[in-house]
């Protein structure tokens, strides 16, 4: 109860706290200099971005690329806030027509001449025309979403998705630190690995949240950041699955295919960062499922005789395919695809670190147990070792040798040999003779059979116990004595 307490004390503290540094006035003035739109843009040639029919897209002598949308007539002559809520698409220009021809709109200005921040960038004005243009250098345009809002409807929207992305960091966090404690515990790769992925991931989240651009005031953004992060997470998943499924006896050509492959997916990240050429982007995406993928695939060969492999593979599976979606989204304007957004990945996140928790704390489980069995034979066998000095030393004290052996005793182990081996009663017999260390004229004589007939027995009797000598049918028995 206290622990659900200072989670939702935490969860409004950051709502709060966040909402008033995204919308709050501060005391300094900033005035908006006017100024006006390019004359070119009138004459460029406007063509529909592909993946949104709502937007286009001109290139001007410059080589700058403009956009162009419609506010919506229901938010025409009113104040509006204006956003691009992309952590990949921060820098632009925003010209709208204010009553005096289109000019560029300050950013994170409010209406009332205040300095704002927010997880994007935002604009505030009030349109009188329903076009309005952007200008940038970005060419990462494909599936650019815009987002106009009335103030209030904003501060709506922005409670609504800092209570969700609190809620996940929260559980982010714990597995973190849970999986880190565990490993300090149990020195169990798998467990930092894990705890590691978890990591990977939360700034995968916080970076396509905005949360860097924010916490920065606008002023971290890497180009390549959320790539090269998504190359570390590819690699620590598969790595994870490594250890988690012990593929090292059940896939031994794991490591052949794996160090390949790992530089594969940053060798083309590293082409595409040095060449911007989208070819390495679409292989660097192929080869960040390509590793995941085999080990879904071992898990599911393992999927009936391994508990963990179901664990890894319908929670791992699920983020997987929800991730493809994500990314054919990216590239295809398929209606279906539309509903795989951030929120859909961030949700299967969450059910998947559910179930890999759970199924750590299963294995965690099993180790106690492993642990309290090894720990119970290991005394049994103390307790059994110190009975069976306790027995040779009463044999050596009373003479004689092993023919001293007390007979309740004597019997016990006599029965369990019998029964163990599938012994006859004539083998029993001199079993017990070469026990009392008799020779073969010494068994023939005092079991009246012949001296042949002895050989015979011995050699049946040296076949059933698989040994090769008298030392070694010693041994047995002491064995037996030992249980």
């Amino acid at each position: 109860m206290r622990i659900s307490l200072i989670l939702v004390y935490h969860q409004l503290t950051v709502c709060i706290g966040t909402l008033l540094l995204v919308l709050g006035i501060s005391e300094v003035l900033y005035a908006q200099s006017p100024t006006p739109i390019p004359g070119e843009v009138a004459g460029l040639q406007f063509e529909p971005i592909p993946g949104n029919d709502s937007l286009y897209m001109a290139k001007d002598v410059q080589g700058d690329t403009w956009i162009k949308g419609n506010i919506p007539p229901a938010m025409q002559g009113i104040p509006i806030v204006f956003q691009i809520p992309s952590s990949q698409f921060v820098t632009y220009d925003l010209y709208v027509d204010q009553g005096e021809g289109f000019v560029r709109i300050h950013q994170d200005i409010n209406h009332a001449k205040q300095k704002v921040q927010g997880r994007y960038p935002l604009y505030f004005f009030n349109s009188q025309a329903a076009a309005y243009y952007l200008r940038t250098k970005d060419r990462s345009i494909r599936g650019l979403d815009v987002a106009v809002y009335r103030p209030s409807q904003f501060i709506k929207e922005e409670s609504v998705n800092l209570v969700r992305n609190s809620l996940y960091y929260g559980l982010a966090m714990m597995s973190i630190i849970l999986n880190f404690v565990l490993y300090l515990i149990f020195r169990d790769r798998g467990f930092i690995l894990y705890s590691l992925l978890q990591l990977s991931l939360l700034l995968i989240f916080c970076y396509q949240d905005g949360m860097f651009y924010f916490l920065s005031q606008g002023r971290f953004f890497m180009q390549h950041y959320l790539i090269w992060n998504i190359a570390v997470c590819a690699t620590l998943a598969g790595l994870f699955a490594y250890y988690f499924l012990d593929l090292k006896h059940n896939m031994p050509q794991f490591k052949r295919l794996a160090k390949p492959l790992i530089c594969c997916i940053f060798g083309s990240v590293l082409f595409y960062t040095l060449t911007e050429h989208m070819f390495f982007r679409y292989l660097a995406s192929v080869f960040f499922y390509t590793f995941p993928v085999i080990c879904l695939y071992q898990a599911f060969r393992m999927f009936r005789r391994d508990v963990y492999a179901r664990f890894l593979l319908l929670s791992f599976g699920i983020v997987a395919l929800i991730s493809v979606f994500y990314t054919l989204n990216k590239y295809f304007s398929l209606p279906f695809l539309s509903y795989f957004d951030i929120n859909v990945i961030r949700l299967a996140n969450i059910l998947e670190i559910i179930g890999i928790s759970f199924a750590l704390v299963f294995k965690v489980k099993a180790v106690q147990d492993e642990n309290e069995m090894y720990k119970e034979r290991l005394n049994r066998h103390l307790h059994e070792l110190e009975r069976l000095k306790k027995i040779q030393h009463t044999i050596w004290k009373n003479g004689n040798g092993a023919g001293q052996v007390l007979p309740d005793l004597q019997e016990e182990v006599i029965a369990e040999l019998k029964a163990q081996y599938d012994l006859t009663d004539r083998e029993v017999d001199v079993l017990l003779c070469i026990w009392k260390k008799l020779t073969n004229q010494e068994i023939t004589e005092r079991l009246h059979i012949s001296i042949n007939t002895t050989k015979y027995h011995i050699r049946r009797l040296y076949l059933k116990l698989a040994v090769n000598s008298r030392e070694e049918v010693h041994q047995v028995i002491q064995s037996t004595f030992a249980e």
